[in-house]
């Protein structure tokens, strides 16, 4: 079947840089009723009015059993009470929430700019209930409708405590408030949610490790969900202007679907990313996200639970081992445990990837914190002679780390004598 519909786009593909066609508003009376009322009604959606306007609203339930990729959607219910017991703070954590609090939300809309002429035609998210996972949809079947359209969707999620997004932050949200500002006094206010943006989460953990950290890939490598039959991404603004002219619902199915598996995918992967942060100091999490979890617990300033990671990881493998040990000695170092730091810096004077910056902290220390300028001296000739660090640099970069070095070096036999 998507076959055939990509088949009937086909005089779309192809086409770039070509403004998109202006919506031609509909007269706004009341209609006697919904064109493909009955399709839309065995495809679950109902229309919903608001004064003369209408909207269509699609639900759907799956059970806490569905299985969505390696998580079934009760593991995200889990995740949410681990969270409570957790005892270090973290930008993904939902300690104080409840999990019925929590609306994974994605937007589709009529083009990828943030200017006022992009609209959004689809507001949805899936929810926790007691016993299921709701997913729910809200379609704007023409701009006309874009006051029933917010009305209904704010109305609906109230004050509900915090949106979980994929590029929420930069993109779906303010999206949501510019055109929110076009219908504010005849709808309700935007409610103060909090915002997980799992993307920023996702980079931090995987940029090194995939090609992309577009969600689609992040489905097949991370979470093992592969879509079947999906509608491309760059094919439905072209679909749902398609379904302006024609108002047929077999044209924006498509849609429908892989908004539902965008939802879907936003709680898999909160489930994968909290499971992560909970259980890294067990062997159950791959050493290099160790690694990262503990530098994202640095860089919020918890440093005790880096630490212990780090510390955990100096043994284990190669590379990670080797980021872990300097990750510590340096942290080490910034608490003024001078022998401790220098014990870690030296055993790294042997590594490739750090014999420079291991060298130049051993100088440091020796320098400010021993007064023994001839080690200090040694080391500084030992980080001159790293070839291998310095190609890696840009000329500018090179000639800078040549003149510091060479000025220290000075500066200790001065100092020697």
């Amino acid at each position: 079947m998507m076959k055939n519909k990509l088949n009937r786009m086909k005089h779309h593909m192809g086409i770039s840089g070509v403004q998109q066609p202006i919506i031609p508003a509909k007269d706004i009376t009341k209609i006697e009723t919904i064109p493909f009322e009955k399709e839309w009604s065995a495809f679950q959606t109902s229309s919903y009015w608001f004064e003369n306007e209408y909207i269509l609203i699609r639900e759907k339930q799956y059970p806490l059993s569905h299985q969505h990729g390696r998580y079934s959607l009760s593991d995200t219910k889990d995740i949410v009470y681990k969270w409570h017991d957790h005892l270090y703070s973290h930008p993904l954590s939902t300690k104080g929430r409840k999990v019925e609090e929590l609306i994974f939300f994605d937007t589709e809309t009529t083009g990828l700019s943030s200017g006022v002429g992009n609209s959004i035609f689809m507001l949805g998210y899936c929810q926790i209930k007691s016993n299921c996972v709701r997913v729910k949809q809200y379609f704007l079947p023409g701009p006309e409708s874009e006051v029933a359209f917010y009305h209904h969707f704010l109305t609906d999620v109230g004050e509900l405590g915090s949106l979980v997004t994929y590029n929420g932050k930069a993109f779906d949200w303010p999206q949501v408030k510019t055109r929110h500002t076009f219908v504010r006094d005849q709808v309700p206010s935007l409610p103060k949610f909090g915002h997980f943006d799992l993307l920023h989460a996702t980079r931090r953990m995987y940029k090194d490790a995939l090609p992309s950290c577009k969600l689609s890939i992040v489905e097949k490598e991370i979470l093992l969900f592969e879509r079947v039959e999906d509608t491309p991404s760059y094919m439905v603004p072209m679909l749902y202007f398609d379904f302006l002219n024609e108002p047929d619902p077999e044209l924006v199915k498509g849609i429908f679907q892989h908004h539902e598996w965008d939802v879907l995918s936003l709680m898999s992967l909160y489930t994968h990313l909290s499971s992560l942060i909970l259980k890294s100091e067990s062997n159950q999490v791959q050493p290099r996200e160790r690694y990262e979890v503990a530098r994202w617990y640095e860089a919020i300033g918890e440093k005790e639970i880096a630490m212990h990671l780090y510390e955990q990881l100096m043994g284990i493998g190669k590379d990670t081992a080797e980021a872990s040990l300097f990750a510590f000695a340096k942290g080490q170092k910034q608490e003024q445990s001078w022998r401790r730091a220098y014990e870690g810096f030296t055993s790294l004077l042997e590594t490739k990837a750090y014999m420079y910056l291991a060298a130049l902290e051993c100088s440091k220390i020796c320098e400010h914190q021993f007064k023994d300028f001839e080690k200090a001296i040694y080391y500084t000739k030992l980080a001159l002679s790293d070839e291998t660090y310095l190609r890696m640099q840009s000329i500018t970069k090179q000639k800078k780390v040549l003149a510091d070095l060479n000025q220290r070096l000075k500066r200790l036999i001065r100092k020697s004598r």
